[in-house]
């Protein structure tokens, strides 16, 4: 059989076995009337051959395998991290599947600060009026949100808030100071998916995108006596990428989703980076 699969004779194959016992100086076939097996020498040395052709095949490999032309280094929002991005990034690797990804997700003051010193190329983050210099890619209008939870005019209202500091939290609770309307802050998180977490079991309510809304979630409407919460800008800036294409590779990835968003489509439809 090892004849047949090797494409040689038996005794070519005798010859070989022989010549390695002699190079190792050790008995490796054990062979007998009835059979042929492996001694103790044979079994290690078994062990060393396939680990061998092991690396062998993973050096093959790693160089029949096209190499990667870069890395995209990206900060992104957490509210954007954890609802649209994974879309964005599957078309980014279908059409751009040489380039690698270093990702980091948080809010805004740690995204800039990674910018800041060039840990990533490029951020996805919010503003509100005109406190950034980068492109902006779609308005996003905040509005109140609320699980199983009832809102009585009378008692401060039970608030859900990001960890300070926060754009999101500011501008909510300005919001209710300008309309004289008192509020306990509840709970607290450090992301999107804590302030819906602890909305949807019913602690309180929360300011976030109207594109952010989930099942378990309404939007409070007007007769809760709320204040306008006015919109927040996503904004896209970064460093020069002309030595890195799959920065603006991702970048035109997201305004294909932003034209989606901006015309009220749903996030999950397909859209393609040369629109």
């Amino acid at each position: 059989m090892a004849s047949a699969d090797l494409g040689c004779s038996q005794s070519t194959i005798s010859q070989r076995i022989a010549r390695l016992e002699k190079r190792v100086n050790r008995k490796l076939i054990r062979r007998t009337t009835r059979r042929v097996s492996l001694t103790a020498d044979g079994e290690a040395m078994l062990i060393y051959a396939r680990a061998i052709l092991s690396i062998n095949e993973d050096a093959r490999q790693s160089l029949v395998r096209p190499s990667m032309q870069g890395t995209l280094k990206l900060g992104v929002e957490d509210e954007f991290a954890t609802t649209r991005l994974p879309r964005v990034l599957g078309l980014f690797r279908e059409q751009f599947p040489e380039f690698g990804l270093r990702l980091i997700t948080g809010r805004n003051e740690h995204l800039y600060d990674t910018l800041r010193a060039h840990e990533v190329d490029v951020v996805l983050g919010k503003s509100h009026g005109s406190h950034s210099n980068g492109e902006v890619l779609w308005q996003e209008e905040l509005v109140w949100m609320a699980g199983p939870v009832t809102i009585s005019p009378s008692e401060p209202l039970p608030l859900i808030s990001y960890l300070n500091p926060s754009i999101t939290r500011g501008v909510a609770e300005a919001a209710l100071m300008s309309a004289h309307r008192d509020w306990v802050t509840i709970a607290e998180s450090s992301n999107l998916l804590g302030l819906i977490a602890g909305a949807q079991a019913g602690f309180g309510i929360i300011a976030t995108g109207r594109s952010f809304l989930v099942p378990g979630l309404r939007e409070i409407a007007d007769e809760a006596g709320l204040p306008a919460l006015g919109s927040l800008h996503y904004v896209i800036e970064g460093r020069s990428s002309g030595d890195n294409p799959s920065v603006n590779a991702f970048i035109a990835a997201l305004k294909g989703m932003a034209r989606q968003v901006s015309a009220g489509a749903a996030y999950s439809l397909p859209f393609d980076i040369a629109e």
